[in-house]
């Protein structure tokens, strides 16, 4: 019986923690919205599952949304928009996406 309480317990949390985490498909779309190529959203989708919130995943669509490129987004433009979120594990996972990804030669490094 006590068994039985903890595993069911164990479960519902589970289900829980899962529901905040959000998806490949979730972040792909956002991605996609945002401008980049399906290639280099579904990458980026892929190093990212697991890592974002769906609340950092729409906090970043919505940044990402009203940031002016002047142009064709860039990955590392969405790198920028995610340090201007001051939520440093968003902006640590966007740049580690980048660079497993091997889209950090879209990063601009200012000064040079």
């Amino acid at each position: 019986m006590r068994l039985a309480k903890t595993l069911s317990l164990a479960a519902v949390a589970g289900l829980s923690l899962s529901a905040c985490t959000a998806s490949r498909y979730q972040i792909s779309d956002a991605l996609q919205r945002y401008g980049l190529s399906e290639n280099k959203a579904s990458c980026a989708a892929e190093f990212l599952r697991g890592h974002l919130t769906t609340g950092q995943v729409d906090r970043l669509a919505r940044a990402a949304r009203d940031y002016d490129t002047g142009g064709s987004p860039t990955f590392g433009d969405l790198v920028r928009v995610a340090g201007s979120l001051r939520d440093n594990q968003t902006t640590l996972q966007v740049a580690g996406a980048a660079l497993a990804c091997g889209l950090a030669a879209d990063i601009r490094i200012p000064g040079l």
